[in-house]
């Protein structure tokens, strides 16, 4: 049993190693700054879209057609997705029948109790029976629309998670989408910046995946302070700078936010050290 000691111990060291290795190459990009890069003002960024969204499936079907693919563009108003919406079709033809045979029997009630051969009671169940009748009409006409889902705003598809012809239960994520063009910034900052960085500051955002530095300004800082790591994170958006290179940004790149060096004066040195 001794003798096995070691070949374990070493087969123990060398999984640590492994997961130590694997936990560094899995290190994001977006973490709070090394305090030296901090007191030199930059910190770390990310570029986020400012509106995204997962599309779900609002009835149960069969996916008819699906629009789009992962990566493409889309407007406003367009379809993405459309269900076989057949029976639903028809139960709002139904519905709709329903709704003109109780219609027709309000009026021929209607008539009759002005000639006096039937009364008053008969006349508001007539009238209550085709407000019931208008009820699943206006409910069979929500559903219909549900057989198509549009797109809420411009933008591209992150990813699709259903195919054409596949049957769905409602509530199913079928399609990921966001706002490629309206696009925000986030940085993560010591808590001890908020002293002095307040909406408006400026600083410059160097991106990391295109070289391009572009002109940033902070939108408003977080409502809370991460106490393990003492930062916080901050909103921030692009203001300015050459259109060509904010149309090559893409939600999901990181970069580095450079402040003036004006702004440095401001932050807090540590006891008993020289202003």
């Amino acid at each position: 049993m001794i003798g096995n000691r070691a070949p374990a111990a070493a087969c123990t060291r060398a999984l640590l190693g492994a997961a130590i290795l694997s936990v560094g190459l899995m290190a994001p990009a977006f973490a709070p700054a090394s305090a030296q890069d901090a007191s030199q003002g930059q910190v770390r960024a990310l570029i986020e879209a400012r509106r995204h969204a997962v599309l779900s499936a609002e009835i149960p079907g069969r996916i008819a057609r699906m629009a789009v693919d992962a990566g493409q563009g889309f407007k406003a108003g367009d379809v993405l997705i459309a269900f076989d919406c057949a029976s639903y079709q028809a139960e709002l033809d139904a519905a709709r029948a329903q709704l003109n045979a109780a219609d027709v029997t309000v009026r021929v009630n209607r008539r009759l109790n002005s000639l006096r051969s039937i009364g008053e009671a008969e006349v508001q169940l007539a009238e209550a029976k085709a407000q019931v009748a208008r009820a699943d009409v206006r409910k069979s006409e929500i559903q219909t629309r549900r057989c198509e889902i549009k797109a809420p705003f411009d933008g591209r598809v992150v990813e699709r998670r259903i195919q054409e012809h596949e049957s769905v239960p409602a509530g199913t994520p079928l399609l990921e989408i966001l706002s490629d063009r309206d696009l925000k910034v986030e940085l993560i900052v010591p808590s001890s910046w908020l002293v002095w960085l307040k909406s408006g500051q400026r600083f410059d955002l160097r991106v990391d995946e295109t070289g391009a530095t572009l002109p940033g300004e902070v939108v408003q800082p977080g409502a809370k302070v991460d106490p393990a790591s003492q930062s916080v994170k901050i909103t921030a958006r692009l203001v300015g700078g050459d259109s060509a290179l904010i149309a090559g940004l893409t939600a999901g790149m990181s970069g580095t936010a450079i402040f003036p060096p004006a702004v440095l004066s401001a932050l807090p040195t540590k006891a008993g050290a020289a202003p």
